[in-house]
């Protein structure tokens, strides 16, 4: 009977600690130098920040995740293809960049998960479903999908920490490109994602952040198929 109530206790020693796997990363320059970037998992609500060496840390990600990472008004995105963790040199051309598989990294444990992924960035909306609210415009299917978004004192407010007065409207980007929403047709829209509050985009960012990803010509194609 010890043996079977030990057998058990070890087990469940072994699931609880398989539970949360951390996985590590790090972003740099081609300098060497951190990116203090925003670090999301495409698809899910978990994200995290990089510190100033541009190392983050995340728990139970799957082989076949994808992560964004969000510097500025740049975005990267880099699909895992099974890595257990990931050392990523953006490079200064664009969206150019290289990443591989760190044994040092896979090796530090939960060292560079001082503090939980978080869960204040939206899960992401997708194309579809604003089309699908049957408005014609795109800041009507919005606000439908994400309750948060109101106008307040004639103007669009994210309701956050730092609006709760309607301070000012998010900051608004479309491929990267400041905009407003009235100029995006929601037929054009692959994604729509939304940030509570983040000091990557300076001052704006801190009322709120809207970044629209419209649909490439391959992703028209695919849609109309």
């Amino acid at each position: 009977m010890r043996h079977i109530t030990l057998l058990l206790i070890a087990l469940l020693t072994l699931n609880i600690a398989s539970a949360d796997e951390p996985f590590n990363g790090r972003i740099t320059r081609a300098d060497g130098t951190g990116i203090k970037a925003m670090v999301r998992v495409v698809g899910s609500d978990k994200n995290t920040r990089a510190d100033g060496k541009g190392r983050f840390g995340l728990t139970n990600l799957k082989a076949d995740d994808t992560l964004q990472f969000i510097f500025k008004r740049d975005t990267l995105v880099i699909p895992l293809e099974g890595r257990r963790s990931i050392e990523v040199v953006w490079l200064d051309e664009g969206e150019l960049y290289h990443a591989e598989e760190s044994k040092e990294l896979m090796n530090y444990g939960f060292g560079y998960v001082k503090r939980r992924e978080s869960t204040d960035y939206s899960s992401g909306i997708s194309g579809d479903r604003l089309r699908a609210t049957g408005c014609s415009n795109l800041k009507d299917a919005i606000m439908i999908c994400y309750p948060g978004l109101r106008y307040i004192n004639g103007e669009l407010c994210l309701l956050t920490q730092n609006s709760i007065n309607g301070g000012s409207a998010p900051l608004i980007l479309c491929d990267g490109m400041e905009t407003r929403l009235e100029l995006i047709s929601v037929y054009d829209v692959k994604s729509v994602e939304i940030i509570k509050g983040s000091n990557m985009y300076g001052f704006r960012g801190v009322n709120g952040v809207i970044l629209i990803t419209t649909m490439t010509a391959e992703d028209a194609l695919k849609r109309e198929r």
